[in-house]
């Protein structure tokens, strides 16, 4: 047998050459594409979702609290917690976001507990439940967490039970003359233009509503209350 000249060796040695040659490029260009795929996932940004905003609205409101009764009050108190929310959303790397705070109590005085926070696309209800309420922090030095009254109708406090559990438990209401969660950050007693929310204070004895306590410094309940609660 003879093996193929020399001539013929060449040409395949040449060919084996290529194909081995035209194998690494494809290696190299696979793993390149491959790479450039992992850093894309890797570097692309997090998606933003509800749960970052609420966690960033709830620190937000806490520093809010914090700095109303340090100060004696708040200026511009939902600028001032829509600022901190962008600040925390940064924190945990959500840059160039803008927050904007709408109070849905405008349209419903029974949505005065929460708030609404947006976020690019994301909407979020953030309720105050749990919240310390600024206002009696910074004129009575009182620590009360505001807690929506269940009873319904405001008139079945008329029944001595419910009252005694409103006032012990230090229950809130929805009332159209008092001040809401922003206007007691900046420590007043009323606001003209939202739905607030209000609750009794009690010397042992007598009964007084609390933004109407703080504004006469007078116990006992006027016609309106009376009428309102029942009593």
């Amino acid at each position: 047998m003879y093996g193929p000249g020399p001539r013929l060796a060449a040409v395949l040695h040449s060919a084996v050459r290529r194909y081995h040659k035209a194998i690494a490029l494809t290696v190299a260009c696979t793993l390149l594409v491959v790479g450039g795929l992992v850093r894309a996932v890797v570097q692309s940004p997090r998606p933003l979702t509800s749960a970052e905003v609420l966690a960033a609205t709830r620190r937000a409101v806490d520093a809010a609290v914090d700095a109303a009764i340090e100060g004696g009050g708040l200026p511009n108190a939902e600028s001032f917690v829509a600022v901190k929310i962008e600040a925390e959303l940064r924190r945990q790397g959500f840059g160039g976001v803008d927050a904007r705070i709408r109070r849905p109590s405008d349209l419903n005085p029974l949505a005065v507990f929460y708030f609404l926070v947006d976020v690019r696309n994301e909407t979020v209800r953030f309720d105050l439940e749990g919240a310390r309420d600024p206002l009696l922090a910074i004129r009575l030095g009182l620590d009360v967490r505001i807690r929506a009254d269940p009873f319904h109708p405001y008139e079945v406090h008329r029944e001595p039970g419910i009252l005694a559990a409103c006032v012990s438990r230090h229950l809130y209401h929805a009332a159209p003359d008092a001040p809401d969660f922003f206007a007691r950050l900046e420590n007043r007693t009323s606001d003209p233009y939202h739905f607030g929310f209000e609750s009794f204070l009690t010397d042992g004895t007598e009964l007084a509503v609390d933004h109407v306590f703080l504004e006469t410094g007078a116990w006992g309940l006027d016609e309106e209350h009376r009428q309102r609660y029942g009593l």
